[in-house]
């Protein structure tokens, strides 16, 4: 008998167990990445300015006095010049939600097959480590007859208008 050949098969088996184990704790095992500090503060500034945008959008009076589409049927048309800003409806309760923070805000929406942006908020040029929310806003010309504004939609008309807010933190 051939001892060698079965202490071979023996240490085979053991070695592809051994490598096999080995594959699977390094793939099951969990990795845990701590994000860079730049990164994590990008991500709460983006959530952070989203929801106030969803908060002015579902606000129905008390503090806030006009929700978002509301501040954006009342919109008379023309663009900002820095440092006046022509949407102080939406203005200021974006400043009272979102202490310490720098923000710009464009509408975008078209308008005979053109996509117009528009400048209604300017505070400022951002920096690198600013973030861009969007937020849409439908309107109708009853909406835009209640709030006063500039938008000229005929009685059937539906306007989608992108609301985009660039935020930054000095």
């Amino acid at each position: 008998m051939n001892d060698r050949a079965q202490l071979h098969t023996l240490e085979g088996l053991s070695a592809a167990f051994i490598i096999t184990l080995t594959v699977l704790t390094i793939t099951q095992s969990t990795i845990i990445v701590t994000p860079q500090n730049e990164l994590a503060m990008d991500v709460q500034l983006e959530q952070l300015s989203s929801d106030s945008l969803a908060v002015i959008d579902m606000a129905h009076h008390g503090p806030i006095r006009n929700n978002l589409t509301e501040c954006i049927a009342a919109w008379d048309m023309t663009e900002a010049v820095y440092p006046d800003n022509n949407l102080e409806e939406l203005d200021a309760p974006l400043s009272y939600l979102l202490p310490g923070i720098l923000y710009n805000v464009d509408l975008a929406y078209f308008n005979n097959d053109d996509l117009n942006v528009k400048k209604v908020i300017i505070h400022g040029s951002p920096s690198e480590n600013a973030v861009v929310v969007r937020h849409l806003v439908t309107l109708t010309n009853e909406t835009v007859s209640l709030a006063g504004g500039g938008w000229n939609l005929a009685d059937d008309e539906i306007k989608v208008v992108e609301v985009r807010m660039t935020a930054w933190k000095v």
